[in-house]
């Protein structure tokens, strides 16, 4: 069996595991809100299909989460399946190491990792955009006065991240407005405005700076007042400001840059930056510490293979709540508290998979 065959023949068992796994992990992670939306329905007097657009919105979210989870499933039923069968010994007899094996099984862990950051970056944070106005007509919220208020837009190509400092519902303005405009994952513009009103359905805003880039230079323009398009009614741009967990990476590390120049401390945020890149990347690890797992000395059935990754993930999930902690406290630097379950989970796997293969 050539190696390329070899990793052909592992991939087309991963794959359908995989996707059950989604399918399964994703059903737990959503049991909890279809109650929720259940009780939207029969409380708040919403319609099925408003139940239905709130559950697509969401959906992404859970996806995300669920991803990381499913490769741990597959890599160990895969494992324990080929195992159970004597194909382990087969290989390993044929010259064909366990590592090698692992390594097979780590390409597709890094291509769920890759494919965990693109979907947190480019699915996730619109989507819950898009829930958060949505949910917003359902129980018809009013405006109000907020402070640190953060969303997106996106119109015509152009992705606008908007950071509001304090929004006031009464008088319909915004105060202290930053805008990061972005194409082609670029950002071209930076718009620092005093402030914003809300004048004749649409907004103005008003005594402030535009920033534009283009091929390595700054052009600053000053302006008394600006129309940038903002289609957002005051009533929506009075929604709770969403939690950091559901912003992407890019939102984290703008609104950082906010706060760094208000001399306000981002530790938090920080940390939480970090963990948006680690936990899919242990997707990756998760794969290759699924392999010797996978080989323990049983005749393994599904049930097995979700008890042990259960195990796994509780387990991992206790760790990072406890560095995270640690870190949001500021008793962890921002990078440990965010890696340090990883490198405990890459150093497992290193070396069972050194003690299986000897």
């Amino acid at each position: 069996m050539s190696f390329g065959l070899l990793d052909r023949y592992l991939w087309r068992h991963l794959r359908g595991l995989f996707l059950f796994g989604v399918a399964i992990f994703t059903l737990f992670l959503m049991v909890n809100h279809l109650f929720f939306l259940a009780r939207l329905v029969l409380q708040e007097g919403a319609t099925f299909l408003v139940a239905l657009e709130l559950l697509i919105y969401r959906l992404p979210y859970f996806l995300a989460f669920s991803f990381p989870m499913a490769m741990l499933l597959a890599s160990l039923m895969a494992i324990s399946r080929l195992s159970d069968g004597q194909e382990i010994t087969a290989m390993r007899t044929a010259g064909i190491s366990l590592a090698r094996i692992a390594c097979s099984v780590a390409i597709v862990g890094a291509m769920v990792t890759v494919a965990t950051l693109v979907f947190n970056e480019s699915i996730v944070p619109p989507a819950e955009d898009r829930y958060e106005l949505a949910f917003a007509r359902v129980v018809g919220r009013e405006t109000r006065s907020v402070d640190r208020v953060l969303f997106r837009e996106e119109q015509d190509g152009i992705e606008s991240v908007y950071f509001v400092r304090r929004y006031v519902g009464a008088e319909a303005q915004m105060e202290g407005i930053v805008v990061n405009q972005f194409e082609g994952g670029k950002l071209r513009r930076v718009i620092d405005a005093t402030r914003a009103r809300y004048v004749d359905g649409r907004w103005e805003f008003e005594n402030g700076t535009m920033y534009l880039f283009s091929g390595g230079t700054t052009v600053e323009t000053r302006f008394t007042r600006l129309d940038v398009g903002l289609r957002r009614t005051p009533r929506e741009i009075g929604i709770p400001q969403k939690p950091t967990s559901d912003m992407s990476v890019r939102e984290l590390r703008a609104y950082i840059r906010l706060l760094q120049r208000n001399g306000e401390n981002v530790t938090r945020y920080l940390v939480e930056m970090h963990s948006k890149i680690a936990v899919p990347a242990s997707s990756l690890l998760f794969a290759i510490l699924a392999v010797p797992l996978g080989l323990r000395p049983h005749r393994s059935g599904p049930s097995v293979g979700l008890g042990l990754t259960i195990l796994v993930l509780v387990g991992y999930y206790i760790l990072i709540s406890i560095t995270l902690t640690l870190g949001q406290s500021g008793r962890l630097p921002p990078i440990a508290a965010a890696w340090l379950p990883n490198l405990t989970l890459a150093g497992a796997a290193w070396l069972l998979v050194r003690r299986v293969d000897r």
